[in-house]
This record gives structure tokens, sequence and C-alpha cells, in this order.
């Protein structure tokens, strides 16, 4: 077999270390792998984001992992040599690959465990959390979420799909995606017909209300001549409708282009604040150019010869990979940042822009403010709140910059980590000036070791990440990236520092519930104390009201006897005026005695003159409480009552002469 070395020379410009052509890779691979398929090469590279070593790596552990069949010949071929490559700071060599390809060992790697995959998807106003097995496929997301969401999965669109370079098919199997065990998914429906959030009576609508309703953006796919009505809320980021357009068309964001959007406008501005027309935006839509010669090519099934690719490759002389330079070579870069910025924020709005034309659209959301607001929105408010504040510190100086930013940084499996996970500040120390700035800063912030830390790294280590945690109210920095590290390894590190943090978070939710549940009972205690005291008061007045509606009515009882003893008192008085005094018991003028038997047994005996009046009777019995109107007085035979007699009667009249007995009775 011959030598590939003088087929594969590396030319390495700003860190970066690339490939000719893509079919030049795919016949390295299949030298260092013995894969005859160019599409299954391609596939390999791919999944493993055009890295060539990763790719020779996966499918060789692959191998080594397969028993050889009992059938197989005791000596097998010998195995091709690996052709050189060209090691830089922080790639392993392909070298390192434990043993050449085997042509009796099948290439289908060993199965894995399952996997359970979290998905947060989004669908307008609504998220829906799904755990999933990685060994299902795609389409049983959409049942899953057609029958929570009652749509059709016909007629759902997923997008978001980490590591995906285009939409999956409903048949793909999820563990082929290389998903996180967290995902972030959003569910368009363009073929369902859409309703207009205008205002009614055409009023204007406000920024605030623009944030919380639905823009319909119109956009014209220019290339395909066909038309998508989108909706989207007004707090959804232009980044979030290219995403969108990508999962429609399985173009890749940095490769669209679009008409229509305001002038300066900035992928992470919100639709509301990005001065589109509401409730309805036309836009454009179309492939680069370069793109849409791809999507021809590929589209129109012409097969590739992999034998003309060998050929290619062989009679490539050393100097023809010199005319595919690096596009960083090509294209003079802004610095991310100038060296006399005033305003931080407008600093690093220069920053987001020029990271954007340099590495795509694909990146994390920086924020737009000091390191102090930052610190703020990490770590301010609740602890359940809180996020992990990461800072990217980055230099033009380091050889690693580019490979660091383009393969890690804008890694989507690396941006959706750090949006669900993390604050994201970022700093460019280029200028010396920016550098003092930077330092000054972290001294304040984080102490004076941290700054050193950073003063003392050679330019071979930067870019830097550095992992901002709080620990019992102290901002501490708990690792540091560095330019050199794996995509592995900072997922690794990341995923590391969440634990951590979420460790640590989690007691201090804890504490605050204990805390904010201490506080809770201190205010229902004293909500308590207070409830009874004012119970306690109202009692108290109850019972002074009550004494005092008691002592009132025994005044006005009281009143009421002394007025009735009174009035007794001087109706005894003219009762005793109006009684003639007893006749002697020698009076020569006729009398009469009468025993008068008193209710409670009593009797009373008195004379009265025969020729007086009845009435002189009841006014006597009247002088001892017996009154008329209360009480009757009645003879004992013929039985009659007096008081309803004539009292103007002599007592001869009646025949009470000489003497009577009369019975005293109440009425």
């Amino acid at each position: 077999m011959p030598s590939y070395d003088h087929h594969c020379m590396l030319r390495i410009d700003a860190g970066v270390a690339c490939f000719c052509r893509s079919k030049r890779w795919c016949v390295f691979e299949k030298a260092c792998t013995g894969i005859e398929n160019f599409e299954e090469s391609l596939a390999h590279l791919e999944q493993n984001e055009w890295d060539l070593q990763r790719a020779v790596v996966s499918v060789m552990g692959a191998q080594d992992n397969v028993s050889v069949p009992d059938s197989a010949p005791e000596e097998a071929p010998a195995a091709p040599s690996m052709p050189s490559v060209v090691q830089f700071s922080g790639v392993s060599p392909c070298a390192s690959v434990p043993r050449a390809f085997d042509p009796r060992r099948p290439r289908s790697p060993p199965p894995n465990r399952v996997r359970l995959l979290e998905f947060t998807v989004s669908y307008n106003d609504l998220n829906t959390e799904l755990v999933v097995e990685d060994n299902r496929t795609v389409r049983t997301v959409k049942e899953l979420l057609s029958a929570q969401l009652n749509l059709s999965p016909e007629k759902m669109l997923i997008g978001g799909w980490a590591h995906a370079k285009q939409a999956p098919e409903d048949s793909d199997v999820l563990s082929s995606l290389q998903l996180p065990l967290k995902n972030s998914l959003y569910v368009l429906t363009p073929s369902l017909p859409t309703t207009s959030s205008e205002q009614p009576n055409g009023e204007e609508t406000s920024f605030s209300d623009k944030l919380t309703r639905s823009f319909e953006l119109i956009i014209n796919d220019t290339d395909v001549n066909q038309e998508y009505r989108l909706k989207y809320q007004g707090c959804k980021t232009i980044l979030s409708v290219k995403q969108g357009m990508s999962a429609l068309t399985s173009v890749e964001v940095r490769h669209q282009q679009w008409h229509g959007w305001p002038d300066d406008s900035d992928n992470s501005l919100t639709l509301a604040a990005s001065g589109i027309d509401f409730p309805n935006h036309k836009l454009t839509f179309s492939r680069l150019p370069n793109h849409s010669k791809t999507d021809q090519s590929s589209k129109s099934g012409d097969p590739i010869n992999i034998s003309d690719s060998e050929d290619e490759t062989q009679d490539m002389d050393i100097d023809d990979c010199t005319i595919f330079t690096n596009e960083y070579e090509t294209r003079k870069f802004e610095p991310l940042l100038p060296a006399d910025i005033e305003n931080e924020t407008d600093g690093l709005i220069q920053f987001t822009h020029e990271f954007s034309s340099r590495y795509g659209e694909t990146h994390p959301q920086f924020y737009m403010g000091p390191l102090e607001d930052a610190v703020k929105e990490a770590f301010g408010g609740l602890a359940v709140e809180r996020k992990l504040l990461a800072i990217y510190i980055h230099t033009d100086k380091s050889v690693q910059s580019n490979v660091f930013c383009s393969q890690l940084l804008c890694a989507e499996s690396i941006v959706n980590f750090l949006t669900q996970n993390f604050v994201t500040w970022a700093w460019d120390i280029t200028a010396d000036e920016n550098k003092d700035r930077l330092l000054s800063t972290c001294t304040k912030m984080f102490g004076s070791v941290t700054a050193a830390t950073v003063r003392g790294l050679n330019q071979d280590k930067f870019p830097l990440l550095l992992i901002v945690m709080r620990i019992r109210s102290n901002t501490e920095v708990l690792s540091i990236l560095q330019g050199n590290t794996g995509l592995d390894e900072m997922m690794t590190s990341l995923i590391h520092a969440v634990d951590v943090f979420t460790e640590q978070r989690q007691s201090e939710i804890e504490q605050e519930n204990d805390r904010r549940a201490a506080e809770q009972l201190k205010q229902e205690q004293d909500a308590a104390y207070h409830a009874s005291l004012m119970a306690d008061r109202a009692k108290e007045q109850e019972r002074l009201k009550q004494e005092r509606e008691e002592q009132r009515l025994r005044e006005l009882e009281e009143q009421e006897i002394r007025e009735r003893e009174a009035e007794q008192k001087a109706l005894l008085e003219s009762l005793e005026q109006q009684l003639p005094d007893e006749p002697a018991e020698n009076c020569p003028k006729p009398t009469t005695t009468l025993r008068m038997r008193m209710p409670g047994g009593d009797v009373l005996t008195r004379r009265f003159l025969a020729e007086q009046p009845i009435r002189t009777v009841m006014v006597y019995l009247g002088t001892k409480g017996y009154h008329s109107e209360d009480f009757k007085v009645l003879t004992t035979f013929p039985k009659k009552d007096l008081t309803s007699q004539d009292t103007s009667q002599s007592f001869k009249e009646l025949g009470l002469c000489p003497q009577e007995t009369l019975f005293i009775e109440e009425r």
C-alpha cells in the first residue's frame, strides 16, 4: 500500500488543521480503517464533527470490541501501515490507535447501554417535558408530543437537535444523533393556518405587549419558490427564526441568506426589539451560492467514484494544498474588542457582532453588560433562580483561539448546555489595555489569586473559560478550562461544574426554604397573637358594654321601684285620708263588724257605721295593700262580689249588719 504521508500534510494556520477536500478526508479514513464505501466514511466524519482522528478512533475502537468469528483464518493479511499525521497541542495523533484494520472483523459498533434522554420541547407558550430512551426513533418523540399537544405528527417539524447537521428523519434512532442527556427542542407547524394578532381598532401595540404577542413571519424561499407562514412570540430571537428555517429546509444557519431584516439587526435581538413590522412581516430566504451548488450536486444523485478520488489524491503534489488556504488567513477580521472602548456594553455588542462574523451565528449568548452586572445576573435573587457564570477570555495572539471557538465554544452541544445552565460573559485581552482592565475587575470580584493565575498563564494556554460559582455567599472560580481542552473534556468539566453547583445550590435552597418557613411561622405567630389580642380586646369591650347595659337596667328597675313605691305611698296616704275613723265599741249609732279573710289566711276585723257606703271597706282594704283593681271582696251567703256592686250603697242596705265575714280573693 503506498504511503500517504505526502497526501496528508496538514497546513497549520491559526491553530486549525484542515484537509483540502472532503474526498481526501474520506480516502485517508479508508486508509486507516479499510472502509470502502465513501458514504459510510462521510457519515463517520459528520457524526464526529469532521474530526478525522475521532472518527478513526471511534471506528477502530468499535472493531476492537467485536470478537473474530471462529471461521476466520488463523493468519490475517498484513495490515496497511498508518499514515503519519502532524500533531499539534491538545490533539492526540492517529498513531495512538491501538490496532490496525482487520478485514475479518465487522465494522458495526458494539451495542451501547440504553440512555434516558430528557427533552424540553417549546411550542407557542407551552413547554412539554419528555423522557425517552435513546433506542427509540424521532417518530416516537413526535407521537409523544402529539398526545400532549393535540397535533398530528405529520404536521410537526422539530428543531434544536444537538449535533445534527440537518433535520433528522422520523426513522432515525435517537442514539445515532449523539444527543446529550438534556435537550431543548422546539416545534414548528408551518402547514397549520395562523391567526392574526393585530390590535383591535388599529391601536398601536406597546413594546411590552409585543414581547407576549405573536409575530407572523411570511418567508419566501426564492430558491424553491415556496412560501412559509411561521408564528413566533415576540420574546423569541432572530436566531430562533433562522434555526426554525434550518429545521424546515435542512440549511444550516451559516449557509442562509436573508433579506428583510432591519439593518444592523443582531441574531440575539428579540423580534419585539428588532424593529420588524407587527403583527406581519415579510422576509426573503435563500441559500448561499456555494451551499446551493452542494445541494444540487447531492440532490442530483450522481454517484461518486472513489477510484477517481484516489487517483486525484495520488496525483496531487504537496504544494497543491497551499491553494486551499484557511478562511482565517484570507479574511482580515476586525478586533473582537477595540483597545479604546469607554462603555463595556457597547464593546461587548461589537464583540458579539465580530464573533458571529468569524465563527457563525451558533455561539453562546454573551451577556451584554459589565462583569459586575453579569455576576448579579447569575447569582442574584433566590437560590433556585441562580446559574453558574462562564467567563470566556479571548486573545488573537494564541494559535488555539480559532480552533477553540469554532470546534468547542460554538459546538451546538456546548452552546445548548451553556444556555441552559450558565450566564456567559466574554472579553478580549488582545490589547494590553483590555487585559489590564479585566485583571483589575477580576481582582475586585474574585480576589488577587485568580487575577494572578490569569496573568501568569502563557499565551499558548489561551483562550480560557473560567467557571465561576457562589459558595456560601463567596464568589469563587471553580475551574479554568484552557485552550488545549478537547470537546469531551470540556463537556465533562461543564457537567461536573453543574453537578457541584446544583448540590451546593440545593443546600442553599433548603436554607432559604428554612428561613422562609421560619419567617412565615413568625409572621403566622405574630398574626395569631395580634388576632388573639384583638379578640381579647373585643371580649373586654363586650364585657364592659354588657356591664354598662346591666347597670343601666338595674338603675331603671330601681327607679321604677322607687317610683312605684312613691306612687303606692302617695295612694296609701290618699286612702288613709279618705278612710273615716273606726267607731268606738259604745258608739250610739248602729255599727257593723266585718271580719275580712285575706288570701294568705290572715283575718282583719274592723267596725264601720251601718250607714257608711261599702266603698269605705274598699278604702280600708286599699290602705292594707288590697286594691279593688287587683282583688275582689266576696260575701259568704249569698255570695256576691261587692266590688262589682254600687259602692255608694250602705252596709245596712246590703244587709251586712250587724256583722259579716268577707273573703278577699285575688283577681
